[in-house]
């Protein structure tokens, strides 16, 4: 099985497994660390290889929300990665992306500050302020 980021995986008082995602703080359980790390993939949406299987956006889109919706799952995708995480464009318009953040940055109390501060400067820098005004989270 792949390696999960930010997880503590541990052996509990009773024998059974217990993996924590630290960031955000998912924690699932199981009889042996297999399961452990099988529960906690479900929970961030991985498969067993450690891909995602929430699938990409950007073919839903064409000109600069298409790039954005690119940019979003390469390089900024590549970087939440870090943290199990990941994120996809929602909609564009008007220079408003609304993009939501999955994996282990779902639910994740740093998501909001991720997205606004990080994301939004990255998406920023790429594109231009004129181009990305602001950024909307979706839950």
């Amino acid at each position: 099985m792949s390696q999960l980021q930010s997880v503590v995986i541990s052996t509990k008082a009773d024998g059974s497994w217990q993996a924590v995602h630290v960031p955000s703080g998912k924690v699932a359980h199981g009889l042996t660390k297999d399961e452990a790390e099988e529960g906690m993939r479900a929970l961030l949406g991985m498969s067993e290889q450690g891909a995602f299987v929430e699938p990409l956006t950007s073919d839903r889109f064409s000109g600069l929300a298409k790039e954005i919706a690119e940019f979003l799952e390469g390089q900024v995708s590549d970087m939440l990665a870090f943290h199990s995480g990941f994120a996809r464009l929602e909609a564009f318009e008007s220079g408003i992306a609304h993009i939501r953040l999955g994996g282990g940055c779902q639910g994740c109390p740093s998501s909001t500050l991720t997205l606004m501060n990080g994301v939004q400067q990255q998406l920023q820098e790429r594109f231009g302020e004129d181009s990305i005004i602001d950024i909307v989270p979706v839950v």
